[in-house]
Formats: C-alpha cells, sequence, structure tokens
C-alpha cells in the first residue's frame, strides 16, 4: 500500500472559501475510495481551524466539520503534528505528496518524493 501526504493550507480557504471548502470534500472522497491502495495522511497546517476562526471565515464550521467526518470514518489519517520538522519527517515517509504550495512540497522534492499540487479550478 502506498502512503499519499495530503497538505492543506489555510490560505485556499480564506480567499477561496467555498470552493476549497468543496475541493477538500473531492479529494477526501477520491482518497476514501482508492483507500484499498492508498493510505492518506492528511495534513492540514496546523493553525487552519484557529485562522479561520480569527478572521471569522463563512467556512469555519464547515471545515471543522470536515475534519470530524475524516476522522470518525477512520479511513485516513489524520496528522496533528505541530512543527515543521515534525510533518517533514511523517511527509519523509510517505511515497507521494498532494496539497497546496509549502516548504514540505520542496522538501518532497529534494528528497526524490513525487509532488502534485492541487488546482482549484479543476
Amino acid at each position: 500500500m502506498k502512503k499519499m501526504f495530503y497538505y492543506t493550507d489555510v490560505l485556499p480557504f480564506l480567499s477561496r472559501k467555498e470552493a476549497a471548502i468543496e475541493k477538500l470534500k473531492r479529494n477526501l472522497e477520491i482518497f476514501k475510495g482508492a483507500d484499498q491502495d492508498i493510505h492518506l495522511i492528511w495534513h492540514p497546517w496546523s493553525k487552519t481551524a484557529q485562522y479561520l476562526e480569527i478572521n471569522r471565515s463563512k467556512v469555519t464550521e464547515e471545515y471543522n466539520e470536515v475534519v470530524r467526518q475524516f476522522v470518525s470514518e477512520g479511513w485516513g489519517e489524520l496528522d496533528e503534528t505541530a512543527t515543521f520538522q515534525e510533518a517533514k519527517e511523517v511527509m519523509l515517509g510517505c511515497d507521494a505528496y498532494y496539497g497546496d504550495v509549502s516548504d514540505l512540497a520542496y522538501e518532497a522534492q529534494i528528497a526524490k518524493i513525487p509532488v502534485m499540487l492541487q488546482n482549484f479550478d479543476v
């Protein structure tokens, strides 16, 4: 079974709002359907919920519900490491990186881990 590291940043949720939530939901459904072949490790930026709340984002509750549902279904793993180094260690144990642009994506490239960046318009 392959391990996929899925990173989501707060910026798309703040700027793209509902489009970012819908992309997240679609991605999770796709990974859920492939859970016999791919073990998903989702690493949302550690302060996403906090920043959504601080910015009074209209998608705060919906984002929190997606996280709760993901955890309760138990088919993937929610990585809640708080530091870059800890998240990097988790990511380096994976076979591929998918998600938002981040320093972790660059670290994956350096480690020769395939990187695919998500596109909210697709």
